[in-house]
Formats: structure tokens, C-alpha cells, sequence
């Protein structure tokens, strides 16, 4: 078996610490994509990829001085979608019950539901933070509600509140339950004409109670990230998304996060390096903000 890669380029030592703050969940699970294909290579590409990223933030302006532990991907092996899923949920709670910052790597999309659960089980009220080109709020999607496409639906059915960031695709199904929930979003098309910041305070102030962040790579334009399954044009620039997610760590408790969707493609290293400095900004957000 290849060795697995630990985030960043940590000594092996403190990447196997339990006490560490910091924690990275590798998810390779990927059962109902819907276009491309390849999540299941994403959190290996991305573990390989951070090891060529820099020691020091440059907009920071620190060292990044991070103790991560990289734990062990669960397995789904001859499981069921459902025990797939209650085998992510399985690894993710032990960590976030010890009051540790989990960083999950997917994956398809689908694996929020279940870290979704984790956190709600382990710090009680939270919200969503969905950055996504999709809404994923459809109620059956290519026959099965557990699909990437419905992750958001069924989060909503946990009691868990969503706000929804940089969508730019939806069907008829979601546009009538989005009016109908009254839920709020915050259109690609309507950030990327922003000229400042106040559409960052409004998002905040949508967001009740502590929150978890989740960001399909899609999110952002294809023209920055190509190797996803779902590519849509249109989407947030590379500063618009962090500057979100700095102003969110400064204002807000955020107790967990996921990046999803990350599909390598052949002869290119972009997508998976921009996850990877993605993962990065995240912990150094919450490390320097929180």
C-alpha cells in the first residue's frame, strides 16, 4: 500500500499527535457523481500538493507554525452508501467531541451530510456555511437522497440552518423550495458585480448560531480550478473567497470545515494545489481570528 502523504510538509512526529488542534480527515468517497468523475483521487492529490506549499503566509505575514495531525481515511469497502456514510460521521466525532478544528478533504460532496451530523452531535446548535456553485438542495437526485446534489436537503433536515454562497446553477425543484424556506442566498452574479464588502456582512449576518464551512471547489471559476466534476463559468475569484472566509473566522465561532470536490486532472496540479492553499488559509484563519 502507498504511504499516505501528511498535510503540509510537517514532521511525521507532530502529524500523529491526537492532541494537536488541528486535524485533517482525508474522505476519498465518491459513489453519485453526476458529470465528471475522479473525487475519490481528491484528498490524496491535495495531501501531496500541500507539501509544496510555503512555510510563511504572505498575507498573513507569519510563519505558518501549525500542528495538524493527518488521520487515516475511514474505508468503505463492501459498505452500503448509508454505512459509507456512518463511517465518516464515526471518524469525524471523536475529534470534533475533543473541541479539535477538523479539516475534511473530499470527495464528492455527499461526505457533508455526515460531518454535518458530527458537529451538530458535538457542539449542538450549528449553521452551514455552503460555498458551491450548486444549490445541492434537491430532494432525490439520479434516484437516491443520498446524492452530492441533495447534501444541503438533507442538512436542512437535521435542524441545521443553511446559508448558501457563489451559486450559480440550480433547477426548477430548488428555485421553488429556496422561495419557499425562505433561505438565503447570495448569487455568484451578484458578488462578482460587488464592488466592496458588504455583501461579506450580509452573509454574516445570515449565519445563526456556531458555524461549519463547507466549500465545493467549484465554487470558485473554472477558469482558477478545472479539475472538478461539476464545472460551472462565472464563479468567485481566488480573494473574494478568502476574503469570506477571514471576515467569517473573525466574526463567528466556526468549529469544523470541508473542501469538496477536487478531481484531478491529468498533466495539471492547479486544482488540487488551490484546495490545498485553501486548507491552508482556513486553519490559519481560524488559528489567527478565532
Amino acid at each position: 500500500m502507498k504511504k499516505q502523504n501528511h498535510f503540509l510538509n510537517i514532521p511525521a512526529k507532530a502529524t500523529r499527535d491526537p492532541k494537536a488542534p488541528y486535524a485533517i480527515l482525508p474522505v476519498p468517497y465518491e459513489k453519485t457523481v453526476s458529470y465528471g468523475t475522479g473525487t475519490a483521487r481528491g484528498p490524496a492529490a491535495i495531501l501531496h500538493a500541500s507539501q509544496a506549499v510555503e512555510d510563511y503566509d504572505e498575507e498573513l505575514n507569519v510563519p505558518v507554525n501549525l500542528a495538524v495531525q493527518t488521520l487515516k481515511p475511514p474505508s468503505f469497502r463492501r459498505l452500503t452508501d448509508s454505512r459509507a456514510l456512518a463511517a465518516i460521521k464515526s471518524a469525524a466525532l471523536p475529534v470534533m467531541k475533543d473541541g479539535r478544528f477538523l479539516l475534511s478533504l473530499g470527495g464528492e460532496h455527499t461526505i457533508t451530510g455526515p460531518l454535518a451530523a458530527a458537529a451538530k452531535e458535538a457542539f449542538g446548535k450549528i449553521c452551514i456555511l455552503h460555498i458551491d456553485a450548486h444549490l445541492d438542495l434537491r430532494d432525490k437526485f439520479s434516484g437516491t437522497r443520498l446524492s452530492h446534489g441533495c447534501v444541503m436537503r438533507r442538512a436542512r433536515e437535521m435542524g441545521i440552518s443553511t446559508v448558501h454562497v457563489g451559486i450559480r446553477s440550480c433547477c426548477r425543484e430548488e428555485a421553488a423550495y429556496i422561495k419557499k424556506e425562505d433561505i438565503p442566498i447570495f448569487w455568484a452574479k451578484d458578488i462578482c458585480k460587488s464592488s466592496g464588502t458588504n455583501w461579506i456582512k450580509n452573509v454574516i449576518r445570515n449565519l445563526r448560531g456556531r458555524v461549519y464551512l463547507s466549500v465545493d471547489i467549484d465554487g470558485l471559476d473554472c477558469a482558477l480550478v478545472q479539475g472538478t466534476g461539476t464545472p460551472e463559468p462565472g464563479g468567485m475569484s481566488w480573494y473574494q473567497l478568502i476574503a469570506l472566509i477571514r471576515q467569517v473566522m473573525s466574526k463567528k465561532q466556526v468549529i469544523g470545515a470541508d473542501i469538496v470536490e477536487t478531481a484531478p486532472m491529468p498533466g495539471s496540479q492547479v486544482s488540487e494545489f488551490v484546495a490545498a492553499r485553501l486548507g491552508l488559509k482556513i486553519l490559519l484563519y481560524h488559528k489567527h481570528f478565532a
